[in-house]
């Protein structure tokens, strides 16, 4: 401040010289008239810039000292839930902080004590503060440079009005802790919490009411919107909304009021008040905070939902499409109904990726580099990683479009034979034989051979057995057709046959082929056919050469029928007729 009316002052003088040196210098042409007019124009410019920059000074020495008071930080001194003072100056080696928190430590500890009866606070005064006494021990001494932060009041005025709030600090703080006013705020509470039940008791009953009343009404024009559909549209897909919106209701109601009651009853204790305030610090300023977040970002949210929605009924449109298709319902000239499940996953697909490069701008927060990061990230990792698993899914896609085979189907993949379980966009899944389930990559069904049993509608199987070239190949066959026919679940239409597919050194290979009823229990039956064959052949005295013979034995290595059931074998009939017989 002093600078700048210096400055004003050092303008002034310089005006004053300017006109003064004019007035005593020479007389011009141009008259004394005109010297007088320049003169007095130049003593009113030196006013009116000193009367400028005086003022400027004035009003920057105001905001100076407004910026001051609001820069300068305060800090409460607490008693309980109580502010009572605040420190704004620090001494010596203490500062404005530490002197607040010493001093609420103090206050609360003489606050505590009973002895003190009744509580007094006088002021001492001394050259350099002014002490405030409780009793003979020093609570607290006001500096000048606390009074300082006080504009028209003396240290010991500033010293006299905290002591009088002092007092009247600890007359509330004792006042609220005795049994009695405790046992009231326990009333009270009891209270709130007493109507935050019965409200709520009373909300539900409503609640059920209206919502039976709600979903009826809606119910019946449902019903007509699904009839105009065509059934398209269920009700029950229309009336979900609704039910949510319900729901959120109910629960928005709940926490209301229980959140309320929890802030209204612990705010009535002294020793809970703070934590209540807390909880609406906590709770209430997050809550803000995101609402008004919402409602920055609630364009660009309707947007998405919008996109959402329509993804969601076209997706829900394409399933009730392909479902029509694959049930033959719908038949669409070249298109297959295997076809449908999986074209229907594709189609899902693009929906989704389609939907989700239309909302990713709209997304709140898409802008921000954490959440491009985070996409820049997992788009990476997808790269790195899905190497295989697109190479499967490709490879699935065209499994399916070249129908190979179909979920039934017993095929021979590899080494692998068995039923197909399951031909999805990354794995086909057989069922073995030996009732053993294993996942073939599509990778490596698209790059080997597929052996397909069952393309002409009924897979065609074979067993093999090797018999001596002493033994008649026609008793052969006879023997294995009569195993097949007495088999449950060999089919009988295509008939079995019997083919010779090899001439080796000791005996002939001979195979016997036949078809099954149920593909599901191929081994048991399989199983079933191979005891009929050793009944067959040991019936008819005929061995079968496996393993090696070196040379032909005396007498024919078959089991005769009184030992078929030898202990530990149950016991059956040993009279039955064999087969064939």
């Amino acid at each position: 401040m002093c600078a700048a009316a210096a400055v004003a002052m050092a303008a002034l003088q310089w005006e004053m010289r300017l006109c003064f040196a004019r007035f005593d210098g020479p007389v011009t042409p141009s008259g004394p008239a005109d010297t007088e007019g320049g003169d007095v124009a130049a003593m009113l410019r030196g006013l009116v810039l000193a009367t400028v920059v005086a003022a400027g000074a004035a009003w920057g020495a105001g905001a100076t000292d407004e910026a001051r008071e609001a820069t300068v930080a305060k800090f409460p001194v607490r008693l309980g839930d109580q502010t009572v003072l605040y420190v704004r100056q620090g001494i010596r080696s203490f500062t404005a902080a530490e002197r607040a928190e010493q001093l609420s430590s103090r206050l609360t500890q003489l606050a505590n004590d009973r002895t003190i009866t009744p509580f007094k606070v006088t002021v001492e005064e001394t050259k350099v503060s002014s002490d405030l006494l409780v009793g003979n021990e020093v609570l607290v001494s006001v500096f000048d440079g606390d009074a300082r932060d006080f504009a028209g009041m003396t240290r010991h005025e500033v010293a006299e009005e905290a002591a009088r709030k002092i007092e009247a600090a600890v007359v509330r703080y004792r006042q609220e802790r005795t049994p009695q006013a405790l046992a009231l705020d326990a009333a009270k509470a009891g209270a709130v919490v007493f109507v935050a039940t019965l409200i709520l008791l009373v909300f539900e009953r409503l609640f059920r009411k209206g919502r039976n009343v709600i979903l009826e009404s809606a119910s019946r024009e449902l019903a007509k919107v699904e009839s105009k559909m065509k059934y398209v549209v269920s009700a029950e897909q229309l009336r979900w909304p609704l039910l949510l919106l319900l729901r959120v209701v109910r629960f928005i109601v709940w926490i209301a009021v229980l959140y309320g009651a929890l802030t209204i009853a612990l705010s009535f204790f002294p020793h809970t008040r703070s934590i209540a305030h807390d909880i609406d610090t906590l709770v209430l300023a997050p809550l803000g905070q995101l609402g008004l977040g919402i409602l920055t970002a609630l364009p660009e949210l309707l947007v998405v939902l919008v996109i959402a929605f329509v993804a969601r009924w076209l997706i829900r449109g394409a399933r009730y499409f392909f479902y029509q298709v694959q049930r033959k319902r719908i038949t669409i000239q070249g298109f297959y109904p295997e076809w449908a499940r999986p074209t229907q996953r594709l189609v899902t697909v693009l929906v989704l990726i389609i939907a989700v490069i239309m909302a990713y701008p709209y997304i709140p927060g898409a802008k921000s580099p954490a959440f491009q990061g985070i996409a820049i990230f997992l788009g990476l990792l997808g790269s790195l990683g899905a190497t295989g698993v697109v190479a499967n899914l490709i490879n699935g896609l065209l499994i399916t479009y070249m129908r190979s085979f179909k979920v039934g189907d017993l095929v021979k993949i590899g080494d692998v034979t068995g039923v197909v379980e399951e031909s999805s966009l990354l794995v086909t899944r057989l069922r073995t034989a030996k009732n053993v389930s294993i996942s073939v990559p599509n990778s490596l069904v698209l790059s080997g051979q597929v052996m397909n049993y069952s393309a002409s509608g009924t897979p065609l199987l074979t067993t093999q057995v090797t018999i001596g070239y002493d033994t008649p190949w026609r008793q052969v066959y006879a023997m294995l057709l009569g195993a097949a026919a007495a088999t449950d679940g060999i089919l009988n239409d295509p008939q079995p046959f019997v083919r010779q597919t090899g001439l080796d050194d000791f005996y002939v290979r001979y195979e016997l082929n036949f078809s099954v009823s149920d593909l599901a229990r191929l081994p048991a039956t399989v199983s079933a056919l191979h005891e009929r064959i050793q009944d067959e052949f040991n019936t008819h005295g005929v061995q079968i050469m496996s393993p090696h013979f070196v040379a032909n034995p005396e007498s024919p290595a078959v089991v005769p029928r009184e030992r078929w059931h030898t202990t530990p074998a149950a016991p059956g009939d040993p009279q039955s007729p064999a087969v064939g017989t």
